[in-house]
């Protein structure tokens, strides 16, 4: 409850009462950006110049049985080779005007950095995230698992498991990356949530195992929203690749004519699809 008067008046409307401005920013708040890392960065080092990045791909060839006197059909151990394009360039500009600077109790220009870099580390994410609707051969999850807008279920995860067995995927490098709906989902499933399923777990308070069938789960609010809830994935690490020809360039330039400083971060990058029946989309219960 705030003090209604006081006594002496004078003293605070005559400014012996000080207002106190903290220098502690309290920070926006932030995604937790998890899916980058996650994925297929095997090509980025060999793209230095150009916009167009080339990818050749074998194909499995077929032995037939032997026919005497019949040349075998020949066979291609090659197939299109896939296409990635650098076509990503975004920057996050912010101005900081000299007075502001000197008068401010607060660092302005290292909080812009930040500000500024996080922008940019969050467009990264969110172009991959895009990617998880089209994979396995689906528009927009059509081929997915799941259901838009219910909890995702044990028979669900097995589901996708299965799925990704099916394709060959290997078992290791796989991973599956979700939103908070989903965490909760799964905190209601006792096998992942109870250390009498599997004693040489530990299972930290409030949370539940390490892993999920073999896979760690990622939990970000950085997804891309379907309609009552966001697209999820269960995938491998080759699923998706990233290539950052220009990764967070920052420009620090004064403008002394105009009393200000420019904190621009720039980054270029392109992503792409490189084995696309290796990763499953998953409809979540709540965006």
């Amino acid at each position: 409850m705030a003090i209604s008067a006081r006594i002496p008046y004078g003293l605070d409307t005559d400014k012996f009462i000080p207002e106190v401005f903290g220098k502690n920013v309290l920070m926006a708040a932030r995604n937790i950006l998890v899916v980058v890392p996650a994925i297929d960065h095997t090509y980025e080092p060999e793209l230095q110049r150009g916009d167009t990045y080339y990818i050749p791909r074998s194909q499995l060839v077929t032995a037939t049985e032997v026919t005497i006197g019949t040349e075998g059909v020949i066979k291609d151990p090659q197939t299109t080779a896939l296409t990635l394009t650098i076509d990503k360039y975004y920057e996050a500009p912010i101005v900081v005007d000299y007075m502001s600077r000197r008068q401010s109790q607060v660092d302005l220009v290292s909080m812009s950095e930040q500000e500024s870099a996080f922008g940019i580390a969050t467009k990264i994410d969110s172009t991959v995230c895009d990617l998880f609707a089209t994979l396995n051969s689906g528009s927009a999850g059509s081929t997915g698992k799941g259901t838009d807008g219910s909890a995702v279920t044990d028979d669900v995860l097995i589901a996708c498991v299965e799925d990704l067995d099916e394709a060959n995927a290997p078992a290791e490098d796989r991973v599956w990356v979700f939103d908070p709906s989903v965490k909760a989902d799964i905190l209601k499933i006792d096998k992942f949530v109870r250390a009498d399923y599997f004693a040489a777990d530990v299972i930290p308070t409030g949370g539940f195992r390490k892993d999920v069938y073999g896979a760690p789960i990622l939990i970000t609010n950085n997804l891309t929203a379907k309609s009552t809830g966001n697209y999820g994935v269960y995938m491998h690490k080759k699923a998706l690749t990233i290539v950052i020809q220009e990764n967070m360039t920052v420009d620090r330039v004064d403008q002394p004519l105009k009393h200000q400083l420019t904190i621009n971060t720039t980054a270029l990058w392109g992503v792409g699809e490189l084995r696309e029946d290796w990763g499953l989309p998953i409809m979540t219960r709540l965006a």
